[in-house]
């Protein structure tokens, strides 16, 4: 558990994290998806959410600078499925 509870300090943590991978795939992939959750410690529902919105927040910039957005919503999508397991 972490001993952060402030949501604007740990959203600044996992959103340091997610700035610094590589990338995302273009189609869903559950095994990569586990996979970047665990480098970027997203652990629990709280960070899932927190998560949701960093990755919300990055679609909004990348339509703003008409970039694709693609792999970021599949991802937001597979996020938020997860969170309601």
């Amino acid at each position: 558990m972490h001993q952060v509870t402030d949501w604007n300090q740990r959203k600044r943590e996992i959103g340091m994290r997610f700035k610094n991978e590589a990338f995302l795939p273009h189609e869903s992939d559950a095994g990569a998806y586990a996979a970047l959750l665990g480098r970027l410690d997203v652990t629990t529902r709280r960070d899932v959410s927190i998560l949701i919105s960093i990755v919300q927040d990055a679609i909004m910039m990348a339509r703003r600078d008409e970039r694709p957005t693609a792999p970021l919503d599949t991802f937001r999508d597979w996020l938020i499925r997860k969170q309601l397991e």
